[in-house]
C-alpha cells in the first residue's frame, strides 16, 4: 500500500473513532457502549477492513480494543473474575479475526484489481505500437504507390525520350538527351560540359540550370581533373575548394581508349534525401554512358545544330 492510502486510512480512522468518542462521552456514560448491542466500534474495523485490506483493518481493530480496554467498565465486586476478563476480552478478539479474514479477502481483491490494471496498462501500450506500426506500415504503403505511380511514370517518360533519340532532327536528339540525363539523376539542375583541352563547354543541360554559366572555369575545371573522381560534400576543405560555387557532384567523363577527360558531368543541386553512396554510383554509370554516346553527338550532332545551337560553341539549352 502506498503512502497516500496509508494517509487517507489514518485520517478516516481518525475522524470515525473521534466521532464515536464524543457521541459515546456526550450521549452516553463513556464506557465504550458496553451496553450497546452490536457495539458501534465494528463499523470503523469493518471498514477499514472493506476498504483497505487486513493491515489497515488489524489496525482499526487495536485501536478499538484500546479504547474498549481502557474505558471504566461496570464490575460486579462480587462477580466471577474469569468471566468478567471473557468478557472484556471477547469484542477485541472477535475484531482482531474478522480484520483479519475480511481484510485478507479485501487484500486479494485489490491485488487483483491492480494486476488487471497493469494488464489494462500494457494492453494499452501494446495498442498503441501496434497504431503507430500501422501508421508507419500506412506511410510506407502511400510512399510505396507514389513510388510505383512515379516510377510508372519515369518508365513512359523513358519511352517517349526513346522516341526522340531517333528523330532525324539533332535538336530533338540533344533534347531527349538532357530528359534521359534529368530521368537519372533525378533534378533538372545539372549541366554537362564538353571539355576541350583546359576548357568546358555547356553542351547538355536542365531546364532547371538554364541561368547557370555556360563555361567551366580553367580553375575548377583543372581541380576536377586532379581529382579523378566523383566530388562529394564531405565536408573537408579540398571538396568545398573544389566545388565552390559549382554544385554538389561533379563526374567526369573519360575516353574508354585514352582514359583522359572528355566531359564533366555538374549535378548542382540534389535533395539532401537523394545524397548517397549509393545515388553517387548510379550518376557515375550515367557519365560513363555518355562518354559512349559523346563521341557521336558532340562530333557528329552538335556540328549538325542551327546556329543559335552551337555559334561561339556556346549551346546552354
Amino acid at each position: 500500500m502506498n503512502r497516500r492510502r496509508c494517509v487517507r486510512a489514518g485520517m478516516e480512522m481518525l475522524v470515525l473513532y473521534a466521532l464515536l468518542l464524543a457521541i459515546d462521552h456526550r450521549f452516553l456514560a463513556g464506557h465504550a457502549f458496553a451496553g450497546v448491542e452490536p457495539n458501534p466500534y465494528w463499523l470503523p474495523v469493518l471498514m477499514m477492513a472493506l476498504a483497505y485490506g487486513s493491515g489497515i483493518g488489524l489496525a482499526s481493530a487495536a485501536i478499538a480494543s484500546a479504547i474498549w480496554i481502557a474505558a471504566p467498565h461496570n464490575q460486579v465486586g462480587s462477580g466471577d473474575q474469569l468471566q468478567y476478563l471473557l468478557r472484556l476480552s471477547l469484542l477485541p478478539m472477535l475484531w482482531t479475526v474478522v480484520a483479519l479474514i475480511v481484510g485478507e479477502v479485501t487484500s486479494v481483491r485489490l491485488s487483483t484489481i491492480e494486476d488487471q490494471g497493469r494488464c489494462s496498462q500494457e494492453v494499452d501500450r501494446k495498442q498503441e505500437r501496434i497504431a503507430d506500426t500501422l501508421a508507419n506500415l500506412a506511410s510506407i504503403n502511400r510512399a510505396l504507390q507514389i513510388r510505383i505511380a512515379t516510377e510508372n511514370l519515369t518508365v513512359g517518360e523513358a519511352i517517349a525520350v526513346a522516341v526522340d533519340l531517333v528523330e532525324p532532327e539533332p535538336a530533338n536528339q540533344v533534347r531527349a538527351i538532357e530528359r534521359l540525363i534529368a530521368l537519372a539523376a533525378q533534378t533538372e539542375d545539372f549541366t554537362f560540359f564538353d571539355v576541350r583541352g583546359r576548357r568546358g563547354v555547356a553542351r547538355f543541360r536542365g531546364r532547371a540550370a538554364s541561368h547557370r554559366s555556360a563555361d567551366l572555369s580553367r580553375t575548377i575545371l583543372a581541380r576536377t581533373m586532379r581529382a579523378g573522381a566523383v566530388a562529394l560534400p564531405d565536408g573537408t576543405a579540398s571538396s568545398r575548394k573544389m566545388l565552390a560555387g559549382l554544385g554538389v557532384a561533379a563526374l567526369p567523363v573519360r575516353n574508354h581508349d585514352s582514359g583522359g577527360l572528355i566531359g564533366l558531368l555538374v549535378i548542382h543541386s540534389l535533395p539532401p534525401s537523394l545524397l548517397t553512396e549509393s545515388k553517387m554510383a548510379e550518376l557515375s554509370h550515367v557519365a560513363e554512358s555518355l562518354c559512349r554516346i559523346s563521341a557521336r553527338f558532340l562530333g557528329e550532332v552538335i556540328p549538325l545544330l542551327p546556329a543559335r545551337w552551337n555559334a561561339a560553341e556556346e549551346r546552354v539549352a
